[in-house]
């Protein structure tokens, strides 16, 4: 799952405690998390990432071209891949815990 964030992005702020729950109940299961953070900057970001005990990896397009290469439109968004490669699902807007388990689950039950 890419999710595309920022750190002053109150949403994105909501969220966070969500994805880092969810990323560590998923430990030992064939899914990763990578947190884009878009038009951000490192302290900032190391700063959101500590404040959340973010677990999974984060990566910085402060330009925001990775972003436009995906059409995102608006953050929080998240991008689902599949083990292929295949984009299977995106949502936008912040993801109840609940919401996001199910993609998953669907995503890990047609492995």
């Amino acid at each position: 799952m890419l999710d595309f964030w920022s750190s002053w992005c109150p949403p994105c702020r909501v969220e966070a405690p969500i994805l880092s729950q969810v990323y560590r109940e998923y430990d030992g299961y064939p899914v990763e998390f990578i947190g884009i953070a878009i038009w951000d900057d490192a302290q900032a970001i190391g700063s959101f990432a500590n404040e959340f005990a973010v677990p999974y990896p984060l990566v910085v397009d402060a330009k925001g071209r990775v972003a436009l290469d995906y059409g995102v439109s608006g953050i929080p968004e998240k991008f689902f891949i599949d083990e292929t490669g295949a984009l299977q699902r995106s949502f936008v807007g912040p993801m109840s815990p609940e919401a996001l388990r199910n993609i998953l689950n669907e995503m890990l039950d047609h492995e």
